[in-house]
């Protein structure tokens, strides 16, 4: 079997490379960050734009949903900062 390899080493079974995908994440007036992933990588990955959202920096994602869904969370959580989350 004479496979094709991507740039990650993987067999890319035939399939064109996909284009890189960056998405701005924003809560609310504040850009929290933004989300990106080259071709060949299956999650996204978190960058900050804000100190408030430092604590996510980095963290991989599924989906630009999930990222966005940690934002927001992380963002509640500035407000209240009393609350512990369950």
């Amino acid at each position: 079997m004479n496979a094709n390899l991507s740039g990650a080493g993987r067999p890319n079974r035939g399939l064109p490379p996909r284009d890189p995908q960056a998405y701005v994440i924003e809560i609310g007036e504040t850009q929290a960050g933004l989300v990106s992933r080259r071709g060949e990588e299956r999650f996204f990955t978190f960058i900050a734009a804000s100190p408030v959202f430092h604590a996510i920096e980095g963290h991989r994602f599924a989906t630009p949903d999930a990222a966005e869904r940690a934002a927001r969370q992380l963002a509640s959580l500035r407000r209240r900062p009393n609350q512990i989350p369950s």
